[in-house]
């Protein structure tokens, strides 16, 4: 069923895809499925804890990745994210509405704490802890990992919304921008 939820959202949002359509795409009946699960909504944490399995490798690669200087290491973060998110924009935006309405969706991995994987992230910052000048370099690659990830995803998810529509800039643009503001704020 997962398979199945995958293929069709990559041509439709979550709301818009029906029992039928997954029932079909997995090769099995209405019925099967709702001997299974409940509802649609049922597979959100199957969703959830296979992205977290595909958020784990993506930031295993980043931290395996070698990096000249501190702003190197931005510049590719800032371009990985912007990748990573637009190619799983329809799972992103899935996960992004629906454990806002259903918080619950958010315990329900208990394999990848999401708070480890965003100090990983951070770590990969502060290996160039030596040009960092912030005060606090734990405190400022935390808000960099943050507004990295906030950013690029309302410009990746959300485009024609506010705030994305407060940068001309379309994605792709911005994650090239995004290093200038970052450096700025590490090294200031």
């Amino acid at each position: 069923m997962l398979t199945a939820l995958h293929t069709c959202l990559q041509d439709k949002f979550f709301e818009h895809i029906t029992i039928k359509e997954l029932a079909e795409h997995a090769g099995v009946s209405v019925g099967t499925f709702y001997r299974r699960f409940k509802d649609k909504e049922s597979l959100l944490p199957l969703l959830y804890q296979d992205f977290g399995n595909d958020l784990t490798l993506w930031v295993t690669g980043l931290e395996q990745t070698r990096y000249a200087s501190l702003a190197d290491a931005v510049e590719k973060l800032s371009l990985a994210t912007f990748r990573f998110l637009a190619s799983r924009k329809s799972v992103f935006r899935t996960l992004h509405l629906n454990s806002r309405l259903h918080s619950a969706l958010l315990d329900s991995d208990q394999v990848v704490d999401r708070k480890v994987i965003y100090q990983r992230l951070a770590g990969v910052l502060l290996t160039f802890g030596d040009e960092i000048t912030a005060a606090d370099k734990a405190k400022a690659a935390g808000v960099v990992v943050f507004m990295m990830i906030n950013t690029l995803l309302d410009k990746v998810l959300y485009p024609g919304l506010t705030p994305a529509i407060a940068s001309d800039l379309d994605a792709d643009e911005f994650a090239q921008e995004l290093p200038e503001i970052i450096m700025s704020y590490l090294t200031a």
